[in-house]
């Protein structure tokens, strides 16, 4: 969902993937398509405004050199930081140990100036009308939608989504 979201938003998008994926990223968006199988995004990207990071912590030093400084990085399944903690609302303690686990991360970002930060993707009314403005009747949202499972097939589905094989979301269809 970031790629048409950012798209909409005017921002320029660039993604790797495998070529049987092309023509349905760049559909949703993007302006940038590498195939990972022959290119390396660390060799054709530089002075990157913002990186979101899918693949965690083995890709955060790769992700960091493309950003130009400043930049930032926003991690989907990195470690969560203090800042992390701090714009949840945790308590003191907590704050503290996030930030004790995601100092290196930090440390890291801080060397050209960047900032890192882990985001836990939770429900939030007020950012999905953001989104729903950005998607007016007559300007809907590409969505790819990889399949449709019905309840009794929930272990398919997942297994489906574990594989990565999957080509944009995975439906569960609860009752009728």
């Amino acid at each position: 969902m970031a790629i048409p979201i950012a798209a909409r938003m005017g921002l320029t998008v660039a993604t790797n993937g495998s070529t049987r994926n092309e023509e349905r990223v760049r559909n949703l968006g993007a302006n940038v398509f590498l195939d990972y199988k022959t290119q390396r995004y660390v060799d054709e990207l530089h002075d990157v405004d913002c990186v979101l990071d899918t693949l965690g912590e083995r890709e955060l030093p790769d992700e960091f050199s493309v950003l130009k400084p400043g930049g930032h990085l926003v991690s989907l399944r990195g470690m969560p930081n203090g800042r992390f903690a701090k714009r949840e609302g945790l308590p003191a303690l907590k704050r503290a140990l996030f930030g004790l686990a995601g100092h290196r991360l930090d440390k890291m970002a801080a060397r050209k100036g960047q900032t890192y930060d882990f985001i836990f993707v939770h429900e939030d009314g007020a950012q999905l009308e953001r989104v729903a403005e950005l998607f007016p009747a007559e300007r809907p949202l590409a969505v790819s939608i990889d399949g449709t499972y019905g309840l009794d097939q929930v272990n398919d589905a997942l297994e489906r989504v574990r594989s990565g094989h999957s080509w944009g979301k995975t439906l569960l269809r609860i009752g009728v």
